[in-house]
């Protein structure tokens, strides 16, 4: 694991530079976060331009080209993904290839790189102020396609409709991946502009390289990354008020297992006080199998296919989901919210909490016995800068005290529960 001491930052044009380095790996991983506001107007555009991203460019027009390049750099992989953090919507791209001093011959890899790199984020495959129509179109078919497999896997339907009630008059209610709705008439002229204008000239960029990396050299090549000068704006998250009313929906589709949720606010972000022993206190209601939730509704009272819980802790709210058949949907939420009053009031053993704690520490060294949990441990640092480095997140783990957990639990307030049942023929 990197040392937190070692990690470096750099500012290289327009791009915030960090230089993780370690020689635990024997790949080198780069990672390009483009950030911008989450907005109806825009998130559809951008999940498409990320998917564009790893398809091809004009200096490699099809895919077959671009992934030969990718094997003629020793293996080299390269896909993007997008995702939402707080009230921010971030396209990730990311580029794994082996360490040079690996190599039977003598290269300059990591400008070789650098250049392909260029390719992808300054030359696009287009002409006219537009994107190549057949890619264009086939990749939006191909998202399309990805937007609807949602529907079929109704766990994460039932997450992502509570996540919509819940914020339905915020930015954050929409899906990173975009709205199906707002796909269908997006063109690729519209795209291309977007990309052109907003994008390349807007996006906050941090860029994060983990392995065993000379950082003058890699400074030095990342300069042929003419991206243009602009505002560092900060990374923005307002967490909800809770509602003074629990907003209850029940929907019906045709499906064997009825998909409950219920969603709470907490209003504790990462960094907070309150943060650590928040994790924990999610930890024992529904985050492990030794929780609540995951003892008394899945194993005593039989109600769940499956119970746990989990927290986002740059929007501040909190999950409960569970599987469960219909006609136990009154005793499953009776007894989800008694295990919330349970641990608000403290019933929770010592015993439990070092359990928990020592759950919590194995999955954070889990996560940074990889380069792309060092990578996301350390952006979270920065989008929202909490001095919580690796050994010290530990070290608060291991102190948090029962009375804290207790306290953190008291901002966790009900705000929707969402339940999706039988409504036909499954």
């Amino acid at each position: 694991m990197a040392n937190p001491e070692t990690i470096s930052n750099q500012q290289v044009g327009a791009m915030n530079v960090t230089i993780i380095p370690t020689t635990k790996f024997k790949t080198t991983k780069i990672v390009f976060k483009f950030r911008a506001p989450l907005d109806r107007a825009t998130v559809t555009k951008r999940s498409l331009l990320a998917v564009l991203f790893e398809t091809n460019n004009a200096a490699y027009p099809t895919q077959t080209a671009f992934r030969r390049k990718l094997a003629e750099l020793y293996g080299a992989s390269f896909y993007t993904s997008a995702s939402k953090k707080g009230d921010e919507h971030i396209i990730s791209a990311v580029f794994d290839f082996v360490d040079p001093q690996y190599l039977m011959e003598k290269t300059d890899l990591l400008r070789e790189v650098v250049h392909f790199l260029r390719t992808i984020f300054f030359d696009p495959n287009g002409r006219d102020n537009q994107f190549e129509k057949a890619t264009f179109e086939r990749e939006k078919e191909n998202l399309k396609s990805q937007l609807e497999s949602i529907y079929d896997d109704k766990i994460t339907y039932a997450a992502k409709r509570t996540i919509e009630e819940m914020y339905q008059s915020e930015g954050y209610q929409y899906s990173a991946n975009g709205i199906i709705e707002d796909l269908d008439n997006l063109t690729a002229a519209e795209t291309y502009d977007y990309y052109q204008t907003d994008f390349l000239k807007n996006d906050v960029i941090d860029v994060f390289v983990c392995g065993d990396i000379d950082s003058s050299v890699l400074l030095d090549h990342l300069q042929l990354l003419p991206f243009a000068e602009r505002p560092n704006r900060a990374f923005h998250s307002v967490p909800k008020v809770a509602p003074g009313k629990v907003h209850t929906i029940h929907e019906t589709q045709a499906i064997n297992q009825g998909k409950l949720v219920l969603g709470y606010q907490t209003g504790i972000l990462f960094g907070d006080e309150k943060f650590v022993p928040l994790q924990i206190a999610n930890g024992l209601l529904g985050g492990f199998a030794n929780s609540k939730i995951f003892i008394n509704v899945r194993e005593k009272a039989s109600l769940a296919y499956y119970a746990s819980s989990r927290i986002d802790s740059f929007k501040g709210y909190l999950l409960i989901q569970a599987g469960i058949e219909e006609t136990n949907y009154e005793q499953a939420v009776a007894i989800i919210k008694e295990q919330v009053t349970a641990m608000k009031q403290g019933d929770f053993t010592d015993e439990d909490i070092e359990q928990t704690k020592q759950l919590l520490v194995n999955q954070m060294l889990e996560a940074s016995d990889q380069a792309g949990g060092l990578v996301e441990l350390t952006y979270n640092n920065i989008v929202k800068p909490s001095d919580l480095a690796i050994s010290e997140w530990i070290s608060k783990i291991k102190a948090v005290t029962k009375a804290e957990i207790i306290a953190a639990m008291a901002d966790v307030l009900p705000d929707t529960i969402y339940f999706l049942s039988k409504g036909g023929e499954a």
